[in-house]
């Protein structure tokens, strides 16, 4: 059966966006995650970025572990020396998230690549933070990336022009999960993936600036923004728990959200997915009370900056 022809046109330009090969859709990013997952045989061993995005935490460490029999680790892709521990010799793929965690930890995609061709391990990189225009994953070796659509849209999938076995599987599982955008649905997401530059631009610029604003702030205990073009910044704010809840409630231009990044979002790590964790072991983890991550929107920085006095003095 033949693919819609705006289903082919969503996968060719995302592929050529990337500098890839071949391109791949689906209807969700949890269905893409399932689906590259299964490339890996029952008992497999993959490292995952430390603090990954809750879908993807979800379907591997919740659902594959179990289904799969999976093994598991975690680490800091941004360390060389953590991640080293974290591989043993079953180990098949490194899950790596360009800017990943509650400190938007940003991994070195080239010395992760050269690490891990020197074991024969694949190297996944999940570029939904930053996108095509700020880093291309595959020009500088990773074998596929992968990117979550906005609002939780479609999930997209590249491979290397030099991707051999593992696309060949993949291809043979995209038609297998039969989850393929329909045409409506396809042309929706090239539409998105054409406006995704410019508005994610848009929200770093905005980002940006708001960090710099925020940087010297006596209610800001640390700053964490990766680089320039992240739309995403994390403040750990002085203050216990409810006391940022305060403030945070009386943000207008920002919102709690249902994952992390989200434009216009908060996320607050005490009382989101760790909030059953108690305090030590956060602090251990290096989310302290304070920590919230922000998904900046494509708004007027001055406009964001003064909310942000406004709620947090």
């Amino acid at each position: 059966m033949e693919k819609p022809a705006a289903l082919v046109a969503l996968e060719q330009a995302f592929a050529t966006a990337n500098e890839g090969g071949n391109g791949y859709a689906f209807v969700s990013a949890p269905v893409a995650i399932s689906a590259l997952l299964d490339m890996l045989d029952g008992g497999n061993h993959l490292v995952l970025s430390e603090g990954a995005h809750p879908d993807t935490y979800r379907v591997i460490e919740s659902i594959r572990r179990r289904s799969a029999g999976l093994k598991v680790g975690f680490a800091d892709m941004g360390d060389l020396d953590a991640l080293e521990l974290a591989v043993t010799e079953e180990t098949r793929l490194l899950w790596v998230e360009t800017v990943s965690g509650p400190r938007l930890s940003r991994a070195d995609l080239a010395r992760v690549v050269e690490f891990a061709k020197a074991r024969d391990i694949l190297v996944l990189a999940d570029n939904s933070v930053l996108g095509h225009e700020v880093l291309k994953p595959l020009a500088v070796g990773c074998d596929i990336v992968f990117t979550s659509a906005p609002a939780g849209r479609g999930g997209l999938i590249a491979f290397s022009k030099s991707s051999g076995f593992a696309e060949d599987r993949f291809a043979y599982l995209q038609r297998a999960y039969d989850a393929m955008p329909g045409a409506a649905e396809a042309e929706a997401l090239l539409d998105t993936l054409s406006d995704a530059p410019g508005h994610l631009s848009e929200r770093a610029k905005a980002a940006a600036q708001l960090a710099s604003s925020l940087k010297d702030r006596r209610s800001v205990a640390e700053l964490f923004y990766p680089c320039d073009g992240c739309a995403d910044l994390s403040v750990s704010f002085h203050g216990r728990p409810e006391e940022v809840d305060a403030s945070l409630a009386r943000l207008a231009r920002f919102r709690p959200g249902l994952v992390p990044g989200q434009p216009g979002t908060f996320w607050h790590y005490a009382h989101r997915d760790y909030e059953a964790v108690p305090e030590v072991i956060r602090r251990v983890l290096g989310i302290p009370d304070g920590l919230v991550r922000f998904g900046v929107p494509a708004e007027d920085p001055d406009t964001l900056i003064r909310d942000f006095q406004a709620a947090f003095g």
